[in-house]
């Protein structure tokens, strides 16, 4: 009996191990996934989330004129281009910055549950509370900036016909979350950003820069240039305030209290930097000039430099073994004006001579866009219909309007296969040439062409006419001539397509204006001196597409995220 005893317990002793050793074979091995310990422990960890958002923002222009009465591509499969031309849907929207802006929000949004349980610096308490606050100051712009992104491509009057916003997620979701939100009103979007932008100032400094502090350098040291800080916060909040101004969220027109905001905003900005007439930086027309930009004072915010020469394959002229993608339009050419400031279709006073179109006209025109007989660095390009790698759809890397890009490339770089090279590049988030012209059209529509009821010390005339002035216009006869509201409002409209052309505004500008979307790019057909003018494609919009639509996926999936009307 008692034998028996020890055979089934050794039975069943055996039996449990065999059932451990199956539990430890199927139970998963570590598989690198940290958790929130790790995070909270771990501040180099910590800061990689807010790294990883960094990574997620811009980081070249996009070249999106090729959507508007700017520029054309030779490239039927672009994407922009399909846009124009009638495919623009909520299905097919290549300027949707939903999926992107969404992650990078709940990335932050999970960083700043965090921020303040991190062991930032274990060796002193006072220096983790300002890698703390200095961190939270970071996310909350960062997701501001989110936010405002999402605002300008999404939001819109929606089937219900009310201005809407997008849906607003500030705390951690969840799996058993509610993840159907609605849209939040267009004020509330706007709020929620002004909000993490307003806190975001409170906790940045205005410049990364060190000083005699170590312990201060060690946190807000010039270290973290080219990172978000309070000054290129104050510069979104004015751009945000002249987007929410704008006639296409105002029923048609400039909302005055609203623009006195943004007016103030961008005013007090330029005070405040010593940005005034004799502040206004002398190197704002040309893009990498002797010394590759690196003191450019124009820029108040741009990404690391990068080496590289993909802008250049794409855009330069084919005879100098480049693509020759984003072609200029005759519309553009047509907006700048003449050296002493008349438009060219001012002839009597311009002095614009039709045989001869380029000659004495506004020098930016040459340093943004290549014309017939310009130079490409130390090369001529003729883009005459009978040269045959440069002229007119001579090829399949021709340009189709009579023009090739010039701003934003670098004419040092070279593209034959044989010696190939590369050159430093960046991409310029907020340039305070912007800065200006955004408060020059705020304040224009809100106190008129003179007034400067802050004293600040310019005005929106005096802002132009400085930077035309720089711009080599003069003697400027054609400003003298402007006394009103509505005149001063098409010059900056135009002052701003010519100094921002090809870094991303236009598309959008003609979208908050609820200017008309539809006129057709033209170009010049250009033969023995003669000069004929053709049209080259056609512009598709329904008026509906001043506002971008919510994706299709996101409104399928519950009936109660509205879809901006039309769409």
């Amino acid at each position: 009996m008692k034998m028996k005893s020890i055979k089934i317990f050794s039975v069943l002793l055996i039996l449990g191990l065999m059932m451990v050793a199956c539990e430890t074979l199927t139970e998963p091995e570590n598989d690198n996934q940290y958790t929130k310990d790790r995070i909270l422990k771990d501040p180099a960890f910590a800061e990689g989330l807010l790294v990883n958002v960094y990574k997620t923002l811009p980081n070249a222009y996009p070249l999106d004129e090729v959507a508007t009465d700017d520029a054309v591509s030779n490239n039927k499969l672009n994407a922009y281009l399909r846009m124009a031309t009638g495919e623009w849907t909520a299905s097919y929207s290549p300027v949707s910055k939903w999926n992107t802006a969404y992650n990078a929000i709940f990335t932050l949004n999970y960083f700043l549950s965090v921020v303040d349980q991190v062991d930032w610096y274990y060796l002193d308490d006072a220096i983790a509370a300002n890698f703390a606050k200095r961190f939270k100051g970071e996310a909350l712009a960062l997701r501001g900036y989110y936010y405002m992104v999402l605002l300008i491509n999404h939001g819109g009057v929606a089937t219900d016909n009310n201005l809407l916003g997008v849906p607003l997620v500030t705390e951690v979701l969840e799996e058993s979350d509610n993840w159907k939100l609605p849209r939040s009103t267009y004020q509330a979007s706007v709020d929620q950003i002004n909000s993490d932008f307003d806190q975001a100032i409170s906790f940045l400094p205005d410049v990364w820069e060190n000083s005699d502090d170590m312990a201060y350098s060690r946190v807000f040291g010039a270290q973290n240039k080219n990172r978000i800080n309070a000054k290129c916060v104050k510069a979104l909040k004015a751009r945000l305030a002249l987007h929410v101004a704008s006639p296409a969220f105002n029923n048609g027109n400039y909302d005055n209290t609203k623009c006195v905001t943004a007016a103030t905003l961008a005013g007090q900005l330029l005070k405040d930097n010593g940005k005034d007439i004799a502040g206004m930086p002398g190197d704002y027309v040309r893009f990498y000039n002797s010394d590759g930009d690196v003191d450019n004072a124009d820029i108040l915010w741009r990404n690391d430099h990068f080496n590289s020469n993909s802008l250049e394959s794409d855009n330069a002229p084919p005879s100098l073994y480049g693509n020759g993608r984003c072609n200029p339009t005759q519309n553009l050419v047509d907006a700048f004006p003449m050296q002493n400031g008349y438009p060219i279709t001012d002839i009597l006073n311009s002095g614009y001579d039709p045989d001869q179109p380029y000659a004495g006209r506004d020098p930016r025109l040459n340093y943004y866009i290549l014309c017939n007989g310009g130079t490409y660095g130390s090369t001529t390009i003729n883009t005459d219909v009978n040269s045959p790698q440069d002229g007119l759809n001579n090829t399949t890397s021709s340009t189709r309007t009579g023009y090739y890009l010039l701003k934003l490339l670098r004419t040092d770089v070279n593209l034959d296969p044989a010696s190939t090279t590369t050159k430093r590049h960046f991409y310029a988030p907020i340039r305070w040439t912007e800065i200006y012209l955004n408060y020059a059209e705020a304040a224009n529509e809100a106190w008129g062409p003179d007034a400067d009821p802050n004293s600040y010390g310019f005005t929106p005339l005096t802002i132009i006419g400085a930077l035309r002035s720089i711009a080599g216009i003069s003697p400027d006869d054609y400003l003298a001539g402007i006394t009103s509201k509505g005149q001063l409002r098409e010059l900056i409209r135009n002052e701003r397509r010519i100094a921002l052309c090809f870094e991303g505004f236009r598309f959008w500008d003609l979208r908050r204006w609820d200017a008309d979307l539809t006129e057709k790019a033209e170009g010049v057909s250009i033969s023995g001196g003669n000069y004929s003018y053709i049209d080259v494609e056609n512009r598709v919009y329904p008026d509906h597409a001043v506002y971008g639509p919510i994706p299709y996926n996101e409104v399928i999936k519950y009936d109660g995220l509205l879809q901006n009307k039309g769409w």
